[in-house]
C-alpha cells in the first residue's frame, strides 16, 4: 500500500490526494506502521535530462543511435548491473531511469554524474553545459 503524504509546518503529515483516503482507511488505529520516504520525480527535471541527452547527441559523431548513447552514458556514470551473457562474459547493463526505479533524489545524483561524464568525454566546460540546458527551462 502506498499513500502520498504532504508534510505540514508542524511536522505532521496529511494525505495528498482524495484517492489516498480510501487506502488510509485500511491502516489500523493505534498500531505502528513503517514509513519509507521517497521524493516523487519531477517531470520537468526528467525532460531536462533528455534535453541534455539530445544536446550531447547533436554534438558528437560516435553514435548514430541516441538510445545507445543514453545507455553508455548511464553505464559510464556508474548506473549499471553486471550480468553474464551466454558465453559467460561479464556485461554491464544500464539501469533503468524510469520513474518507478529512481526517486527525485537519486535522479538528481544520476543527472549530475551524467553531466560530469559528458564534461570529461567531450571536453566541454561544465558551466557551458548547464547554461545551454537551462535556456530550455
Amino acid at each position: 500500500m502506498k499513500l502520498t503524504l504532504i508534510k505540514q509546518f508542524n511536522n505532521t503529515f496529511k494525505l495528498a490526494y482524495n484517492s489516498d483516503y480510501e487506502l488510509a482507511k485500511k491502516v489500523p488505529l493505534n498500531e505502528p506502521i513503517e514509513f519509507e520516504f521517497t521524493k516523487k520525480r519531477n517531470l520537468k527535471f526528467h525532460k531536462k535530462f533528455f534535453a541534455l541527452l539530445n544536446m550531447v547527441y547533436e554534438n558528437q559523431e560516435q553514435y548514430n543511435n541516441i538510445e545507445h548513447l543514453r545507455k553508455d552514458l548511464t553505464i559510464s556514470a556508474g548506473y549499471y548491473d553486471l550480468r553474464f551473457n551466454i558465453e559467460g562474459v561479464e556485461v554491464k547493463e544500464a539501469k533503468s531511469i524510469s520513474f518507478a526505479k529512481m526517486d527525485d533524489t537519486e535522479f538528481s545524483e544520476f543527472y549530475n554524474r551524467i553531466v560530469d561524464v559528458v564534461v570529461k568525454w567531450l571536453g566541454i566546460d561544465k558551466q557551458e553545459i548547464i547554461e545551454n540546458i537551462e535556456q530550455y527551462f
